[in-house]
């Protein structure tokens, strides 16, 4: 396994937000998106690697062979790239970015155009059911949609993020997610405030894609300890997921919707229980994930609980927030880190209410992170206590240890998926994406 691949360097690379140039560098390899089996393409500001777990546990659970393609990767660059269901191996990844080495030559290129490459010829060569694909960012002019002919299309929950590629309103965001519909290709959304579902509903028309939108044509929610999916035909009842949250009623919703339509427009034999087993076996790292072993956690006192999360924007610390509320109402510490362009004030808004001490630490592999000074200044400026660590060793040890109150015992670690490979350093003892 690779943290990072020996080819590009990011230091020459440098994104044109346009696929343009992946077209004409796909030409050169024979065109290797136009042979790859079946493929689910999914947009989205919050939810998509989530929803596309979710859809690749059922799949297998069914019986099926399948391909994802996923971004950011954890801890090893190999995640993005799931052939059959396992890891590339270093040996197929290092050749296949070799191949793209030199077709492309001396010309410009992106780390994700790379990967992307590498992905669609590592799925254009081997067997499988169905391929989950996830955009990069936004979707019209994403990386990703080169692909023309996907049998199914899936935006998830849109919010602010990105701002600076997407446009300043989740009206101009909701546009660039809508770019992945294709003529005649059903599109699964997520629910969706009103103005957002309303330029999706308006794309759709413009493509000729038959949409199947969450609150109308299906809906998901949580009663009791059970979770509903209801469509215009039946009303069926399921465990709830193994991914903690709410929110995750809501993409395992988008994951059974994909099924429905899987199984009645292309003749996949998904049956309830692959769908409740798939749903309580699905595993996605850094999303309210309880850390139960590692050298971290075996000095944590007794009673102690640890969680990493990926929140990283606006809504996903409003979402994160009231996950907090639910379960952990007394407060919890948060390590923080969080790269550029981010509102810090308006993200530590939200968990403010249940911020019992805040250590804000550098994240040491991101090199776009907003120092922890300027989180501690921020957080001090809308009152949480703050301070800055230069380790989550230290932050625990150092700080919330000594500093604890009572009957407060919950640690998170959250602002930044890249910080679960620097959790991942401290810790030692597995903490490594168990996918296979």
């Amino acid at each position: 396994m690779v943290h990072m691949p020996h080819w590009p360097k990011l230091v020459n690379s440098k994104s044109t937000f346009s696929i343009d140039r992946i077209k004409g560098y796909l030409s050169k390899l024979g065109h290797p998106e136009k042979r790859i089996p079946p493929i689910i393409h999914i947009a989205g500001t919050n939810g998509k690697g989530s929803t596309l777990s979710f859809i690749r546990y059922i799949m297998q659970t069914a019986g099926y062979t399948v391909h994802t393609y996923t971004s950011p990767h954890l801890i090893n660059f190999n995640e993005r790239i799931v052939i059959a269901g396992s890891y590339i191996d270093d040996h197929a990844l290092y050749n296949l970015l070799e191949e793209c080495r030199t077709v492309i030559a001396d010309q410009p290129i992106t780390l994700f155009e790379a990967a992307t490459m590498a992905s669609f010829l590592a799925f254009s060569r081997h067997k499988a059911d169905v391929t989950l694909v996830e955009v990069g960012i936004g979707g019209r002019l994403d990386t990703t949609n080169v692909i023309e002919h996907p049998i199914l299309t899936i935006i998830t929950s849109i919010a602010l993020d990105h701002m600076e590629y997407l446009g300043p309103t989740v009206e101009s965001i909701a546009y660039e997610k809508a770019g992945i519909m294709k003529p005649n290709v059903p599109c699964i959304i997520a629910p969706q405030k009103k103005a957002i579902m309303n330029v999706l509903e308006h794309n759709a028309i413009n493509n000729k894609a038959p949409l199947y939108r969450g609150e109308i044509e299906w809906n998901c929610e949580r009663k009791n300890h059970k979770m509903v999916f209801q469509s215009v035909m039946q009303s069926t009842e399921f465990p709830l997921p193994s991914l903690r949250g709410d929110h995750q009623i809501i993409n395992a919703g988008n994951a059974i919707a994909a099924c429905n339509i899987l199984s009645k427009k292309y003749g996949f034999k998904i049956e309830k229980e692959d769908i409740t087993l798939g749903l309580q076996q699905t595993y996605w790292p850094a999303r309210l994930e309880l850390i139960e072993e590692g050298n971290l956690i075996a000095l944590l006192p007794k009673g102690w609980k640890l969680f990493l999360d990926g929140a990283h924007n606006n809504e996903g610390a409003r979402i994160l927030a009231e996950w907090i509320k639910d379960h952990f109402n007394e407060g919890v510490y948060i390590i923080f880190g969080i790269t550029g362009n981010k509102n810090i004030e308006e993200f530590l808004s939200h968990l403010k209410p249940y911020i019992r001490l805040l250590c804000s630490i550098d994240i040491k592999i991101e090199h776009k992170a907003t120092d922890m000074s300027l989180v501690r200044s921020g957080a001090n400026n809308i009152g949480i206590n703050a301070i800055e660590c230069v380790s989550i060793s230290d932050a625990i040890f150092n700080h919330i240890l000594k500093k604890s109150v009572e009957n407060v015992k919950t640690i998170l670690i959250c602002g930044s998926l890249y910080l679960a490979r620097d959790f991942a350093m401290e810790n030692m003892k597995r903490y490594i994406p168990h996918f296979n």
